[in-house]
């Protein structure tokens, strides 16, 4: 005689599972700075990376009659890049947006800009 579906289920047997324990998270008094990855980019030091045909990521924004210079791909501390342009030029006015990594120069400060990396990120 076949075994029918109706008579393999009413022989089911069930199988042994095996106990998983849970995983315990670690009180956060535990868990130091150092422990934790990437601990030391952002704070203090940024990078500034090429587009890939080896350029600086500098552009002339024009809205309107409003002229800006942009500088993106900005990765770590933009707040310290702002510090250290304005070490090298007092006279710039600059805006920041952290969130996503630009900078807004007022003026056409394109060539000025790339030089100033041409020197200090090169």
């Amino acid at each position: 005689m076949r075994p029918t579906s109706a008579v393999l289920k009413s022989v089911r047997v069930s199988l042994a599972k095996p106990e998983v324990s849970l995983y315990q998270i670690p009180a956060l008094s535990s868990v130091s700075a150092s422990d934790l990855p990437n601990n030391g980019f952002g704070t203090g030091n940024y990078h500034i990376q090429k587009t890939k045909f080896q350029h600086w990521p500098v552009y002339l924004k024009i809205q309107n009659t409003k002229i800006q210079t942009e500088v993106k791909r900005i990765k770590g501390d933009v707040i310290q890049f702002k510090k250290d342009l304005l070490k090298l030029n007092p006279d710039l006015e600059i805006a920041v947006n952290p969130q996503v990594g630009y900078v807004n120069i007022k003026g056409d400060r394109v060539q000025e800009i790339k030089t100033y990396f041409d020197k200090h990120l090169a």
